[in-house]
């Protein structure tokens, strides 16, 4: 099968990152600390949609819960999906929403033979926003063809000007493309500041350099 060898050898290019960390390192689905051997992706492609009507914007399965208006439900409007094929996206249900959409129709066009996708969706409240502040991998375990993404947010104040409920609850997603591929994925973190303050960005992995490099088989 001619696709297998073309997917082995990209694996291999991405995975020259292994020459650029130390130890391996895993991290959990249940662990939103990165690891010290993560290095951060700087050529990434996002797509950010909020649905200020509060809803789930994407689930597993046939259908998104339902939300009665008192209902908090914040493991309901939660989600966290690293996706390597494009089966992993129709194993998931979108709103019917702008927002839905806009998620689902960026991450149909990823090119899943060189590119993978990592999907979050959270609650926020309606004078906050979620910004997205960098993605990063894990090396080692991504040279074996499993792909450990690991992306750090922050929260801050929305602009004065604009109308909002401070106790109303909204949803946001975040679509992140990765110039890597990989076989599966069996780990994913994310991290939340409450200040969108910067401190000093961690090493950039950037893949097309990696992948020039000719870092070696997989």
């Amino acid at each position: 099968m001619g696709d297998v060898p073309r997917r082995r050898a990209l694996l291999a290019a991405a995975s020259g990152l292994a020459a650029l960390a130390g130890c391996s390192g895993s991290d959990s689905a249940s662990n939103s600390y990165p690891s010290s051997d993560e290095r951060r992706i700087d050529d990434y492609e996002l797509e950010k949609a909020r649905d200020e009507r509060g809803g789930a914007l994407v689930a597993e399965g046939d259908e998104l819960p339902s939300l009665s208006t008192d209902e908090r439900a914040v493991q309901r409007r939660s989600t966290r999906r690293v996706l390597v094929t494009a089966t992993d996206i129709d194993e998931l249900t979108f709103a019917g929403t702008g927002a839905g959409e806009r998620l689902r129709t960026f991450l149909a066009a990823t090119d899943f033979e060189s590119a993978s996708a990592y999907l979050l969706a959270m609650p926020v409240r309606a004078c906050r926003e979620i910004r997205f502040r960098s993605v990063s991998v894990e090396p080692d375990e991504l040279a074996n063809g499993d792909l450990h993404p690991h992306a750090d947010f922050c929260q801050a104040y929305r602009p004065a000007d604009v109308d909002c409920d401070a106790d109303a609850i909204h949803t946001v997603g975040f679509a992140i493309r990765l110039p890597v591929a990989a076989d599966r994925s069996t780990g994913s973190g994310s991290g939340m500041s409450g200040s969108c303050r910067r401190g000093e960005p961690p090493t950039v992995f950037n893949a097309s350099a990696a992948a020039g490099s000719g870092g070696g088989d997989a």
